[in-house]
């Protein structure tokens, strides 16, 4: 069997790969190591089965699986393929970034048969400048059959008239039933369109659109569909790049500005300039810098158009003038992100859609291709998202969907040319039309899972996955100091681990969950060993864990698992469900100090209400004199309250007045001497009990929560990205 790799035609027999006028020998090791990236398509394949499979050893030196696939990466390098087919992924392993094709035996010296040119022509539009542009099988099917018909005759002249009549006849015949079937297909489609709500099945075609190592994300097309920007995240260093791929020859560029770190933000509607996100965290710098790449191999210094929160999560984008930059921002820290517009000439800004009071708010506006809607989606901690209309000419606000899942998503798109947005969750994909309120939902196989989209036509888009992170704890000290260190206690290199530390007692342990046995577990960690001290069996189904809390007598815990509030007996291994709390929304929840009672908020809409729950009486009392958003409990077991602008000590009624930098911020932890506060991105302070002072810092990478020992070494849980790539799906 033969196969065409990329612009490579691998004969097997004769050992060789040809393309065009060039043709390279490969040794038998190389012919063994393609054939079996040929038969994992697009899979991560480890060293360690290369060495099982293709050397048939148990143990065989680094140094000659190097050798080895550098030089068949070497040789399947070709003038016009910039991107390397051969992919190396950071510590997993290696795959080939295009799906091998069988071609028959006779391949490359004998023209193929009919139906092999129609696969080969399927093969080549899938991988062409714009999907869009795809013929459908019947229209392919007319063009190869007609170049079958000039063929035959040719090679009829050596045959009688009545044979050259009989394989005309034929091929006329056979494209007269195509024409016929497929006049039946589309008729019949058009009488039978999907019914709204009806889940259409539909195979895509998924193959990779980007090579480089790291964390590649941010899809974004510019208007003609020449260009896809993206932003790529170093595996070591954790920093972000920008590239710009230009489609046609898949040539590739990466943007700059200055000594900032740069990100991709959009492309300016209908022009050929890039918005970046630069930031320097070390000195707290966030620029928005637009850059020209009209001359794409020369590309401008870029041009600053505002500056721009580091809290900032969402997106911005500038309208075809210029004039108008159209962006989300967090003005409160505390809550969500509204929708802003900023006039570029007169510096002044504008609220389109208010902050909300629960995070996360407004995020992704994008401007639709008529420049008449903004299309954004709304996230609110806890709900589901929902995607909106902001109409710029009447001011109307519009929900056209609302998903299924809780988490923050930023996967939608407008479609080129028409007021239809994509809205992608999990394998389902929504087309929307914002007109008239229709909408269609297809299923994708194979399965994916999207973060961000970009729509290249009716039937195909772009897409990073949604897992890109590996978590860990990582512990720091001496962090407020010149002498600042940090190493990892337990890292993942999967999505399976929900690092959640916490200090056990006065001893010298941590408590983290993870799903290392397959499902979600409490382990405690003490010296160099893990030991699972939980057992939630299978009826739990895949939890979703909220923050443990650890009473001060040691013996309990309490966690959040689906929604639910629960308490764990440690000594006993058992889970204790809490039924007169089943339906609260519980925000935040901690211990009170005699380790019979529990503290708990739940969120009312956009209002916070303080409960107490008595574990031996069952009984549910209400605080009405404070109403915080955050609840802790230190080493000791004594529960604070942290509102907007106050820390109250609940068993005694102490209070501190919070500093205006102290003050609503995403994550907290608490000891004797001090409540350090985050803002989930490089911002690190605390603010000290007895002096009222605060010192502030900043960390090099992200976390989403943290504690702190009494000595003052903190435990992070910190995300790294991991290796990812953006690919191309289309049916």
């Amino acid at each position: 069997m033969n196969y065409q790799i990329g612009p490579w035609q691998f004969i097997k027999n004769r050992c060789v790969v040809v393309a065009g006028n060039i043709e390279r020998e490969l040794d038998p090791l190389l012919v063994k190591l393609l054939m079996h990236f040929i038969s994992k398509p697009q899979q991560i394949i480890a060293r360690q089965e290369l060495v099982e499979q293709v050397w048939q050893q148990s143990f065989v030196d680094d140094n000659a699986i190097n050798r080895a696939i550098s030089e068949l990466r070497k040789q399947l390098s070709h003038p016009i393929e910039k991107a390397p087919l051969l992919k190396t992924h950071y510590r997993k392993g290696y795959s080939l970034t295009v799906v091998a094709t069988p071609l028959a035996v006779n391949e490359p010296q004998h023209q193929p048969n009919a139906m092999t040119s129609i696969d080969h022509v399927r093969e080549v539009s899938l991988n062409a400048t714009n999907v869009s542009d795809i013929k459908s099988d019947s229209e392919i099917a007319h063009v190869v059959l007609a170049e079958s018909s000039t063929s035959s005759q040719v090679i009829a002249t050596s045959y009688t008239k009545s044979k050259q009549f009989y394989v005309v006849a034929g091929v006329l015949l056979l494209v007269l039933i195509t024409v016929i079937v497929s006049w039946l297909v589309m008729n019949n489609t058009k009488q039978h369109p999907p019914e709204q709500g009806e889940i259409i099945k539909t195979t895509a075609t998924i193959i990779p659109s980007t090579w480089n190592v790291g964390a590649e994300a941010v899809p974004v097309l510019s208007f003609d569909k020449q260009y896809l920007a993206y932003s790529n995240t170093d595996l070591t260093t954790q920093q972000p790049h920008a590239f710009v791929k230009r489609i046609a020859d898949q040539r590739e560029i990466e943007l700059h500005y200055q000594d900032f770190n740069v990100s991709i933000l959009s492309w300016q509607l209908k022009q050929h300039s890039v918005l970046l996100q630069a930031t320097k965290l070390s000195e707290q710098q966030c620029l928005m810098v637009l850059v020209d790449i009209s001359d794409f191999l020369n590309p401008t210094a870029g041009r600053v158009i505002r500056e721009c929160d580091l809290r900032y999560t969402g997106y911005a984008q500038l309208d075809e003038s210029g004039t108008f930059l159209y962006f989300s921002e967090f003005k409160d820290k505390q809550g969500g992100a509204g929708l802003l517009r900023y006039n570029t000439h007169t510096k002044k800004e504008t609220t389109l859609v208010p902050s909300s009071d629960i995070l996360y708010g407004v995020l992704m506006p994008r401007i639709s291709s008529s420049g008449k809607y903004i299309g954004y989606i709304q996230s609110l901690q806890g709900q589901p998202f929902s995607f909106f209309t902001y109409n710029l000419q009447t001011t109307e606000i519009k929900r056209f969907f609302q998903g299924q899942s809780k988490g923050i998503s930023f996967a939608f798109d407008w479609l080129p040319n028409e007021d239809r947005v994509f809205v992608s969750e999990y394998d389902r994909l929504t087309t929307i039309n914002v007109v008239d309120g229709s909408h269609t939902v297809r299923e994708i196989s194979p399965y994916l899972s999207a973060y961000y989209i970009a729509a290249q036509s009716a039937n195909s888009f772009y897409f990073s996955p949604a897992q890109t992170q590996q978590l860990s704890i990582f512990k720091v000290t001496d962090l407020f100091s010149l002498q600042m260190q940090g190493h990892y206690l337990y890292q993942s290199e999967g999505n399976n681990y929900n690092a959640l530390p916490l200090l056990s007692g006065q001893q010298a342990s941590t408590l983290f969950i993870s799903s290392r046995s397959g499902n979600g577990q409490i382990w405690l960690e003490q010296g160099d060993q893990q030991v699972q001290i939980s057992n939630f069996t299978a009826q739990h189904g895949t939890p979703d864990f909220g923050f443990v809390r650890m009473a001060s007598n040691g013996k309990f815990l309490l966690l959040k698992i689906n929604e639910q509030l629960n308490f764990f007996d440690i000594e006993a291994k058992k889970l204790h469900s809490i039924a007169e709390l089943k339906g609260l929304k519980v925000a935040s929840y901690a211990w009170s100090d005699n380790n019979e009672q529990i503290w708990l908020i739940e969120q009312q809409d956009k209002r916070y209400q303080l409960w107490q729950f008595n574990l031996l009486t069952r009984e549910l009392a209400k605080r009405n004199d404070i109403a915080p958003y955050a609840l802790l409990n230190d080493n000791q077991g004594r529960s604070y309250a942290v509102t907007n602008d106050e820390l109250i000590r609940l068993a005694d009624d102490t209070r501190w007045q919070l500093p205006d930098a102290a003050r609503s911020t995403s994550f907290h932890a608490i000891n004797a001497e001090y409540l350090y506060i985050s803002d989930g991105i490089s911002r690190v302070a605390r603010f000290n009990l007895t002096s009222h002072a605060l010192e502030e810092t900043h960390v090099d990478f992200k976390s989403f929560a943290f504690n702190v020992t009494d000595n003052n070494e903190l435990l992070f849980n910190r995300r790294d990205v991991k290796d990812t790539q953006i690919k191309l799906v289309s049916w």
